[in-house]
C-alpha cells in the first residue's frame, strides 16, 4: 500500500508584504502617469524613465511575493519532497530527496550541524511549531523542516540514519 501525505505550512502577510504592495501600486500608477505624459510630449527620456518605473515595480513585485511564502511537505513512499508557494499562485519544488539519504534527523537542539555545512530553513517566517533538522549530502547540507505527527510516522517508518 503507498504511503502518501501532505503537509501545508501557512503563514501570515507580514508588513514588509503591505509595505512592498503599497509600493508596487504606487510605482505602477506614478509609471502610468508618465507613459501618459511621455505619449503627449513624445518626449524619449520620458519613455526611458517609463520604462525604469515599470522595471522598479516588477521588481518590488518579485520581492513581495517572497515575503508571503508557503511550504508544502509531500511524501510518498520514502520521498520526501518540500515546496515554497509564493503569494499562493507560483510553486518551486525545492527538495525532493529519499528520507533514506538523511544522515541524522532529529529534533533543533539535537542535532550537530557540521561547521561549514549550507543551511536551508523549509519553514515560514512566523510558525512556531517543533523544528526538525535533517542532514544529508555527505554533512554538506542541512534542512529545517517542521512536520507535523503523521508526517514524523512516515519519516521515521523509511528513515535509516542516524536517530536522535
Amino acid at each position: 500500500m503507498d504511503k502518501f501525505y501532505e503537509q501545508l505550512l501557512g503563514t501570515t502577510i507580514s508588513n514588509t508584504y503591505k509595505l512592498l504592495n503599497i509600493l508596487m501600486y504606487v510605482l505602477i500608477i506614478i509609471g502610468a502617469l508618465l507613459f501618459v505624459l511621455a505619449t503627449l510630449t513624445f518626449n524619449f527620456k520620458v519613455f526611458a524613465l517609463v520604462l525604469l518605473v515599470f522595471a522598479g515595480a516588477y521588481l518590488v513585485m518579485i520581492l513581495r511575493d517572497k515575503q508571503y511564502s508557503e511550504y508544502e511537505y509531500i511524501f510518498t513512499n520514502g520521498n520526501l519532497q518540500i515546496d515554497v508557494i509564493y503569494n499562493q499562485k507560483r510553486r518551486k519544488t525545492l527538495l525532493d530527496l529519499d528520507v533514506k539519504e538523511f544522515e541524522s534527523f532529529g529534533k533543533e537542539g539535537d542535532i550537530k550541524i557540521p561547521q561549514g555545512a549550507q543551511i536551508d530553513a523549509y519553514i515560514p517566517w512566523d510558525y512556531k511549531e517543533d523544528r526538525y533538522v535533517f542532514l544529508y549530502n555527505g554533512g554538506k547540507r542541512a534542512a529545517f523542516i517542521s512536520p507535523n505527527e503523521e508526517m514524523l510516522k512516515l519519516i521515521n517508518l523509511y528513515f535509516r540514519g542516524k536517530r536522535v
